[in-house]
């Protein structure tokens, strides 16, 4: 059939989602990847203009001598006075001086004076020799406990002191700037970038649209144009193939009746005429008794009489008219019957069978024999296929269509060999068997006598964990 073509509605619909998607993930990537680079150049410039005026007013005010003697009053005062300098910075509003260990020798917070404060990490990133810039909240440091709400929006900055000729990192001082006017110049700087793009973004994305939305107007004209010559093939082509399949399998089967017929009835006189003969030779007369050979040897004709007369009954129920009838069947009755009939076989083929058969199962239309047919010849078919012993498991029930419909279905399940995956295609073909004593008529008459009767037939395998029939029948309504 001709695939259908594509609406030109879908086709619009699926843009104006997908488009509005990629378009929008676009934009916020783009929109984040700017305000992020704006953020970072922004405020690394802030940071280092920071740290470099912090490490000259060091170099103007403090000295070794201080830190190593912080108490003494030159110290205080260098100390006051690089506070006075430090302070005139936009923003900054406290001041911490640190010695090498973390302890705390200079604030503008008296009570903090000569605290330890070593597990700070950005103090010890300072302490290290780094420059540290810390944008979290310092709300949840011990030193900030009073003022919570003023330290969540504040900015810490650590530079590591040093001098000319040391080796090692003298102390660290610790900055708090509430940087306001930086934020809001990155703010404004964000939401020009983010509307620029978010702009760009709006225009491409109606532009794309007009363009989809032109092109999906003439895809409907073309659909328009071709759906209807689509039906007609599509029609055209499904009732050849119908009228193909049925000339062939009416003259298949018209020339198989044909010959079977002609065959049968040319056939089954001489073997009533052999099996009476060997009958009578196997009574013998008062006088001579045949030898215990001769009697195996005559009751081996016989039963190769009546594995023939079987053969013949099954191609002849084949090329046969399916008689059915309008009658309720018992369907647990019939598939008690049909496993009745193959218990010998079942026994000399060490096979278990389970009946599970529904209670108040409702009849189905049609005709007993046929019906019994189908059982027997699913159950002939399992125990078949489940060589050396196993199990059969037969069940009847019922389920309901997605009509609402009821049906009532017979199960037959084997822990046989399965079916090879090559043989599906051909499994319900008339005479193709892999069965060395097999006619290939089994399942064909299974499936002709299930679709006489308005029912299905289906089946599931797996290599090597045995296979599961189903015949699937309406129930009877009363008319």
């Amino acid at each position: 059939m001709l695939s259908r073509p594509t609406s030109g509605k879908v086709l619009l619909r699926q843009f104006a989602l997908l488009g509005l998607a990629v378009i929008g993930a676009i934009v916020l990537v783009l929109s984040l990847m700017i305000s992020s680079v704006l953020r970072r150049d922004l405020l690394e410039r802030e940071w280092i203009t920071t740290a470099d005026y912090v490490r000259a007013q060091i170099l103007a005010h403090l000295t070794p001598a201080v830190l190593a003697d912080p108490e003494t009053a030159e110290a205080t005062e260098r100390f006051e006075r690089f506070f006075q300098q430090v302070a005139t910075m936009p923003e900054v509003f406290r001041v911490k001086v640190y010695a090498a260990d973390g302890t705390v020798l200079w604030s503008d917070e008296t009570q903090l004076i000569g605290r330890r404060l070593g597990d700070n990490p950005h103090l010890n990133g300072a302490l290290a020799g780094q420059t540290v810039v810390n944008m979290e909240s310092g709300a949840g440091k011990a030193e900030n406990a009073g003022e919570r709400n003023v330290f969540a929006r504040v900015v810490e900055v650590y530079v590591p002191i040093t001098f000319p000729k040391a080796s090692r990192v003298a102390g660290a001082v610790e900055l708090y700037k509430m940087p306001q006017q930086v934020f809001a110049s990155i703010r404004r700087s964000q939401v020009t970038a983010v509307a620029t793009v978010l702009t760009c973004g709006v225009v491409l994305y109606l532009s794309l649209f007009w363009i989809v939305r032109r092109a999906a107007r003439r895809i409907d004209e073309q659909h328009r144009s071709l759906e209807h010559r689509r039906e007609e093939l599509a029609r055209t082509n499904q009732e050849l193939v119908a009228v193909q399949g049925q000339l062939l399998e009416a003259e298949r089967l018209a020339a198989i009746g044909e010959v079977v017929t002609a065959v049968a009835h040319g056939i089954r006189n001489p073997l009533a005429n052999i099996r009476a003969a060997a009958q009578v030779a196997g009574l013998g007369s008062r006088d001579s008794r045949p030898s215990v050979p001769t009697t195996k040897h005559l009751a081996n004709i016989m039963a190769e009489v009546d594995r023939l007369e079987g053969r013949l009954k099954e191609l002849l129920q084949f090329v046969g008219p399916a008689d059915r009838q309008g009658a309720p069947v018992d369907l647990n009755a019939v598939t008690r019957e049909a496993a009745h009939m193959v218990v010998g076989k079942m026994a000399a083929a060490h096979v278990t069978l389970t009946q599970i058969l529904a209670p108040d199962l409702p009849p189905v239309s049609g005709n007993a024999m046929l019906l019994e047919q189908v059982v027997l010849s699913l159950l002939a078919n399992a125990v078949e296929a489940t060589p050396g012993g196993g199990d059969i498991v037969l069940t009847t029930g019922t389920t309901r269509m997605e009509s609402g419909a009821q049906v009532v279905f017979v199960e037959v399940a084997d822990s046989g060999v399965g079916i090879p995956e090559q043989e599906v295609s051909r499994l319900f073909t008339p005479f193709y068997t892999t069965k060395a004593q097999g006619t290939g008529l089994g399942l064909a008459i299974a499936k002709k006598f299930t679709e006489a009767h308005g029912g299905t037939i289906t089946f599931s395998s797996r290599t090597g964990a045995g296979a599961t029939f189903r015949v699937a029948l309406p129930a009877h309504m009363e008319a």
